[in-house]
């Protein structure tokens, strides 16, 4: 007869550390459970292709992403000390029924020199125009030249001109294949 008790002993003991063992790992956390996506070992995720910059209607213009957030953008991008001051949306002058072509462009100076730097606009068809990773970049630098002003043709940035007939001012004119204007890693 002791026998019975010691089994029916032993039974609820392992039954007991069996349900401790099935709690604690019920209790550990998954990764949902806090908002992080499961992931497959080696995935990657994608930037995003474009950022919403601005949007029209047929009154107003409104920046999606402020101005403030912009020029910070365009001082990161510049990465020399030059100071962005001035953030617009120009609409480019474009020849016949070609749509619209409308550039961001950030202000500034470096050292007392004129800076500006654009970046082209894509439309997703219902006002709002976009700026893509890939865009390519137009910076200015100003020599002697208080203001400079980019030329466009066609919808296209095509050369640069002095504001003043100030003799020896030059504005240059940059152009690259890509920005960096919102991407984490700088």
């Amino acid at each position: 007869m002791k026998f019975i008790p010691r089994l029916l002993g032993l039974g609820l003991l392992s039954l007991l550390v069996l349900l401790l063992t099935m709690s604690c790992e019920s209790m550990k956390p998954s990764a949902n459970e806090y908002g992080t996506p499961n992931r497959l070992k080696g995935a990657t995720i994608e930037a995003p292709e474009s950022r919403r910059i601005v949007h029209f209607t047929d009154s107003s213009t409104e920046y999606v992403t402020p101005r403030s957030e912009l020029a910070r953008a365009f001082i990161r991008q510049f990465h020399d000390g030059t100071v962005i001051d001035k953030v617009q949306v120009r609409k480019a002058p474009t020849e016949g029924g070609t749509a619209p072509a409308y550039y961001v462009i950030g202000m500034g100076l470096r050292n007392g020199q004129f800076r500006a730097m654009a970046l082209p606009l894509n439309t997703g068809g219902d006002n709002t125009y976009y700026l893509r990773p890939n865009a390519e970049r137009y910076t200015i630098t100003g020599s002697n030249c208080p203001l400079c002003f980019f030329n466009f043709e066609n919808g296209r940035i095509v050369g640069t001109t002095c504001g003043e007939r100030i003799s020896g001012a030059t504005c240059d004119l940059k152009v690259e294949s890509n920005n960096t204007l919102f991407s984490r890693a700088r």
